[in-house]
């Protein structure tokens, strides 16, 4: 459920990210400018949560094999990271004619050829870290592993902060996954935490009060500079101290209320049709997180976005539902197909 949940608010996300940050969609200040910051800052949890339910699924001690866990992992997300870098350069290139040969390799050794396939790089280093930090998680006892999470979130936060602000530092294709070490091992550590009703209104109100903060801090700082720029989006940044906050509390919410929907968690409903069902739709997220930009990216250049609050809300909603359903039905078609099945 998790998984769904994230992958839908990645579509959204980038579909209303450009309202905020192009003023070809709405000036800094406008209402449709404000109601699409409030869209984008509810859906800014979205890859932090991803690797939380990375680090909550694979750093249990396990006995695996290095060989065994590379060969899985690479044929997982090495395979799809060479194809759909291809694929979204060979775009700019050949179609849009946006960037040359320069930029292309430039934006591979940067961990970016795409804008959203970054997340791959992430996902390469903590893997290939994953077998060591399982030494870690098997051995160490659990103070030390939560003060090794609050360390590693806390370099990662000050990392993006001195990246944004004094403009030190830049990730690259090999150190792209280090800031995101510290929510790799605290969703392995808040994967068991069990939230009473109290604990449940208590990490509520942090969503609630984060996303509220995210909101305002980009705002304020867009409307002051009066353009868009990396100041203004440091509080979007997945490693901002608000975001942090929101991540956390939602991926602690997820275990007590998808546990109301007995009819796909519970035990004993596991071989049941709605639970295949879910695991299908969860299994095929990945796929829709590679293919989602190319169709979004077509449809607003043929529907584009109305300058007003309620009708950029119902397009840019009904744009994400359609590039949901589409990409959903080509991972799935893709998933069918022998030699394009490793692509997704």
């Amino acid at each position: 459920m998790a998984r769904i949940a994230a992958i839908t608010a990645v579509v959204v996300l980038h579909a209303v990210a450009v309202v905020v940050t192009r003023r070809y969609y709405s000036d800094i200040g406008t209402a449709t400018w404000w109601t699409a910051n409030v869209v984008d800052s509810l859906m800014r949890w979205c890859v932090p949560v991803f690797i939380m339910i990375s680090g909550a699924l694979l750093l249990a001690p396990r006995r695996e094999g290095l060989r065994s866990f590379y060969q899985r992992r690479f044929n997982r997300i090495g395979i799809p990271l060479v194809v759909w870098s291809v694929v979204y350069l060979s775009i700019d290139l050949f179609v849009k004619q946006a960037s040359d040969w320069s930029d292309a390799l430039n934006r591979v050794l940067a961990g970016k050829p795409s804008v959203h396939l970054y997340f791959l790089f992430v996902l390469a280093g903590l893997y290939a870290l994953t077998p060591f930090l399982r030494v870690l998680t098997a051995h160490a006892p659990r103070r030390m592993l939560w003060w090794a999470a609050v360390f590693l979130t806390a370099v990662g936060v000050a990392d993006q902060a001195i990246s944004d602000f004094a403009g030190i530092g830049e990730a690259n294709a090999v150190t792209r996954f280090l800031p995101f070490l510290g929510y790799y091992l605290l969703g392995y550590l808040l994967r068991d935490c069990e939230l009473g009703k109290r604990g449940m209104w208590v990490a509520g109100m942090v969503f609630v009060a984060a996303a509220a903060a995210t909101t305002g801090i980009v705002g304020a700082t867009a409307v002051a500079y009066g353009e868009w720029n990396t100041q203004a989006a440091y509080a979007y940044d997945y490693l901002s101290p608000t975001v942090l906050a929101m991540s956390v509390a939602l991926f602690l919410l997820f275990k007590p209320l998808a546990g109301r929907w007995r009819r796909f968690t519970a035990p004993d409903r596991d071989t049941t049709a709605a639970r295949r069902r879910l695991r299908t739709l969860a299994d095929l997220s990945f796929g829709v997180f590679l293919i989602h930009l190319v169709l979004l990216r077509e449809l607003r250049s043929l529907t584009g976005i109305p300058e007003h609050p309620v009708g950029m809300v119902a397009t840019v909603l009904a744009q994400a539902a359609a590039v949901l359903v589409v990409s959903f039905v080509l991972t799935a078609v893709l998933r069918r197909i022998p030699g394009l099945r490793a692509t997704v």
